[in-house]
């Protein structure tokens, strides 16, 4: 009878009843050849199954296939060191599959600290021009330093070339803005204090103030080839007629006066003094444009009534004397 071989690695299997020295040469030589797969002298090649062999006593379940993406990998063991501990399921990773990018543009990560959170601002986003990032649920902007979301149908509405143009045409619709400040420079511009205030501020100064009661403050003269003041019967009560009009005149002093705030020369009378006889054309003002504190005002338009009234009293007595 004759010796054999081993299917896989050729290793002689001695006749049976051959000689011990025979036996012992045969053994000896074979026991070299499974040193030399053990130490990797020469190269094992085991077919191995699926889910049946062992790492660590762990149970490898990737395929062939999945393990032979790795062929011609030249990240260095740094680089596949980045995956060590990560969490991501197979689902969030497989998101990677077709990805075309290079990596260079992949590159421009490196170094992000971005949260998974501000991350995932950009999830389903769709891009609409070069001046917006826009997402399922909104558009990404940067409000003071801080990024958030606001709705897209309503910027996109008012920022697309045929809503808001970039020179001349036509804008259709309202146009809200969340700043406060709207002008030429730091300093033009309409300040907007909400449900208080809208200022307009020219060379820096506080030129001019609409306030939410309706008020108008201007720090200067109002000039106009006309006004009216609205005055129709229809539109007041408890209509009474001013009595003893040339006393209380005669209790008021016409005087020349220069404003503090800017030195400006004026004439006129003094709230106070009106306030005594006809409180009616006396108004409390708020802190506004020329001081800081609350003060007085006249109602000169009111004033009209005592000089009339005051000169038909006049015009009795003269008529009175005439008639002597």
């Amino acid at each position: 009878m004759a010796d054999t071989v081993t299917t896989t690695f050729s290793l002689t299997k001695p006749e049976v009843g051959a000689s011990a020295d025979t036996w012992g040469t045969k053994l000896n030589a074979d026991l070299d050849s499974i040193d030399d797969l053990l130490d990797g002298t020469t190269a094992i090649k085991p077919n191995l199954t699926a889910s049946q062999w062992e790492v660590g006593g762990v149970a490898v379940t990737s395929t062939a296939a999945e393990l032979n993406i790795l062929d011609g990998v030249t990240s260095t063991t740094a680089e596949l060191n980045i995956l060590d501990g990560v969490t991501a399921t197979a689902a969030e990773l497989n998101i990677l599959d077709g990805v075309t990018a290079t990596a260079a543009e992949l590159n421009i990560l490196d170094g992000v600290t971005a949260t998974t959170a501000e991350i995932n601002l950009i999830d389903g986003g769709t891009a609409r021009g070069t001046d917006a990032l826009a997402t399922g649920d909104g558009i990404l902007i940067n409000d003071g330093g801080t990024m958030k979301m606001t709705n897209v149908d309503t910027v996109r509405t008012y920022m697309e070339a045929d809503s808001v143009p970039l020179a001349g045409g036509t804008m259709t619709g309202d146009l809200l803005m969340g700043a406060n400040k709207i002008g030429a420079d730091a300093g033009d511009y309409m300040k907007f204090t909400a449900d208080t205030q809208t200022d307009w501020y020219v060379n820096g100064n506080n030129e001019m103030r609409l306030e939410a009661d309706g008020d108008l403050h201007v720090d200067g003269d109002v000039i106009a080839y006309s006004s009216t003041t609205a005055s129709s019967i229809a539109l007041k009560d408890n209509v009474n007629i001013i009595d003893n009009a040339l006393e209380k005149l005669n209790s008021l002093r016409g005087v020349s006066f220069n404003y503090k705030h800017d030195g400006r020369e004026s004439a006129g009378v003094i709230a106070e003094d009106v306030r005594e006889v006809l409180p009616e054309a006396v108004k409390i003002i708020p802190p506004h444009l020329g001081s800081k504190e609350k003060s007085l005002g006249v109602n000169y338009g009111a004033l009209t009534s005592i000089l009339i009234e005051a000169i038909k009293e006049l015009t009795a007595k003269v008529e009175k004397l005439e008639n002597k």
